[in-house]
């Protein structure tokens, strides 16, 4: 007995037809894919990449990152900070020490004087001796009487000085406070210490006493002098001298109330 032809056997025009409408439907669908693939790569071209991690998106910033110091800041003095807070570069003086008045005696810094800088000055009227040695050197006539002694003394005076003052019964150290000179300009400095760059700018000075007056000017550190200004050259004086200071020199003036540092080129 023959066996049954299937459906498909009896139609085999039909059965062709319906497997090439097969074929092409889903070329149709693979197309209409592909071109949805093709718009969304375009519709994100030029945007930043992102990531998502545990559902949560993740940008990737374009943003330059800009680096240097910016035009608002520039020519601004700089600063540099310390546990958050911004510490500056100051020039004003740090002032050192803490007043008193002394008698005739002998007394020891940082015991009977806080160390420190002091303009020391004699009670009114008064003149005699004030004499410092350790650390710091000072021997001077304090007060004036019949021309000789000067008016004061800016003295240095570090722990362990021994300070001795005799024929004053009234002695004051007065704490330095006046403002860093650091121009090269003219000014006029007394008996006592002075450092440049803060009591004096750096450059080429003309130093010459006051009138009438004459002792001990020298100059220590980055440049070294040491002459006797004055007017008598039997005892070897000069009338001036030419100098040339640097930051951080000391400069020891004895016997003298008045040199002018005259400032030239």
């Amino acid at each position: 007995m023959k066996s049954r032809p299937s459906w498909f056997g009896k139609h085999k025009i039909l059965t062709g037809a319906l497997i090439l409408a097969i074929i092409v439907i889903a070329s149709a669908y693979a197309g209409r894919n592909s071109s949805k693939t093709n718009s969304a790569t375009t519709a994100n071209a030029g945007k930043p990449k992102t990531s998502t991690t545990s559902g949560q998106s993740t940008h990737t910033s374009t943003v330059r990152k800009v680096t240097g110091t910016t035009t608002a800041n520039a020519g601004k003095p700089k600063t540099s900070t310390t546990s958050g807070q911004s510490t500056h570069t100051s020039t004003v003086r740090k002032v050192t020490g803490t007043t008193v008045t002394l008698g005739a005696g002998t007394f020891t810094g940082g015991t009977d004087v806080a160390p420190g800088l002091y303009n020391v000055t004699p009670g009114p009227g008064q003149s005699g001796n004030f004499i410092v040695s350790g650390t710091d050197t000072y021997n001077e006539i304090l007060g004036v009487n019949s021309g000789i002694g000067v008016p004061s003394v800016r003295a240095q005076i570090s722990k362990g000085d021994q300070i001795q003052i005799s024929g004053l019964s009234n002695v004051t150290f007065t704490p330095v406070t006046s403002p860093y000179i650091t121009t090269h300009s003219a000014v006029t400095l007394g008996a006592g210490t002075w450092i440049v760059g803060q009591d004096i700018g750096a450059g080429r000075y003309i130093a010459r006493p006051a009138s009438g007056q004459s002792g001990n000017f020298m100059v220590s550190g980055a440049d070294y002098y040491n002459e006797i200004l004055g007017t008598n050259s039997t005892y070897g004086e000069v009338p001036n001298l030419t100098v040339n200071l640097s930051d951080g020199d000391t400069i020891l003036i004895s016997g003298m109330y008045g040199v002018t540092m005259t400032p030239i080129s």
